[in-house]
């Protein structure tokens, strides 16, 4: 068994944390146990705190659906659609911190304003060469 760390050094013994072998350049002994740098850290600190769960918000999840989709077709509609999805679910996480899409949210926003300007700038140029 080889050293996870370095694959040509022989492993010297494992790590009591992963069970990973490592030589004896990488295992460090604390209380009687030998356990590798990630181990030792969490050994030392103690495990990670887990944070609550973040609720998905499905209305940003909406908005960029609808902001994708307008990229493709019907951007004069799906692109405002999508701006008034994204603004309802930027308000919505900033009153409720359980909820994730922030990203989302402001994706959407983004997209569905290019979708917005793109079909107006196409409508121009259709206008322009019309005349």
């Amino acid at each position: 068994m080889d050293c996870k760390n370095h694959a040509d050094v022989a492993a010297a013994d494992r790590c009591t944390g992963c069970a990973e072998g490592f030589c004896e350049n990488c295992l460090i002994e604390m209380r009687g146990q030998k356990y590798c740098g990630q181990c030792k850290y969490m050994n030392v600190k103690g495990p990670p705190v887990v944070e609550e769960a973040l609720i998905p918000c499905e209305e940003a999840g909406s908005a960029l659906k609808y902001a994708l989709w307008g990229i493709f077709c019907f951007g004069f509609i799906l692109g405002p659609i999508a701006i008034s999805k994204a603004r309802k679910a930027q308000k919505l996480i900033e009153v409720d911190p359980q909820l994730a899409g922030s990203g989302k949210a402001m994706a959407a926003l983004i997209i569905g304003t290019i979708d917005l300007i793109f079909w107006v700038l196409n409508f121009f140029g259709k206008m322009a060469r019309f005349n």
